[in-house]
């Protein structure tokens, strides 16, 4: 990644890691097939606790993206989550390292067992289940974040 580009992704996700607000900087996710997916940023431990739980629908354009201020194992589960999701594991330079396909939903009863990354992760982003493999993501793609355009 460019110093520039690395900076600017640096500095969004500071804004967003700084205040712990979900909404301070609106900001999208492109996939390399040209796809875009507006963030919510999950920055701070209660909203990273909280992430897609109780939600009934993902739009397909969207996406939740965990900011993490630095990387290790990123273990995930989907208790209380009520529809499958991909989550996906990013570098320091927003490359995928990992993605766990269309994870169900944990039963309301019985065990939740977690997933997690092989190798250390800065952030992950999770998405509706099935994206990833629709857009043709793959271990060691770049997924671009950046800033949304906003309206004039």
């Amino acid at each position: 990644m460019s110093g520039l580009v690395s900076a600017a992704l640096g500095a969004l996700l500071a804004m967003h890691a700084s205040d712990g607000a979900s909404a301070a900087v609106p900001t999208i996710a492109i996939f390399p097939s040209g796809a875009e997916f507006r963030l919510e940023i999950a920055a701070d431990p209660a909203a990273q606790r909280q992430g897609y739980m109780f939600r009934e629908r993902i739009p397909p354009d969207e996406g939740m993206l965990f900011v993490y201020g630095e990387s290790g194992r990123r273990s995930f589960w989907m208790k209380n989550c009520r529809v499958a999701l991909d989550i996906i594991w990013l570098d320091t330079e927003s490359r995928v390292i990992e993605i766990a396909h269309s994870r169900p939903p944990c039963p309301d009863t019985g065990p939740c067992p977690s997933v997690e990354p092989q190798r250390l992760a800065q952030n992950v982003l999770e998405v509706a289940g099935g994206t990833a493999r629709r857009e043709g993501l793959a271990v060691g793609d770049r997924v671009t974040i950046v800033p949304a355009p906003q309206a004039p």
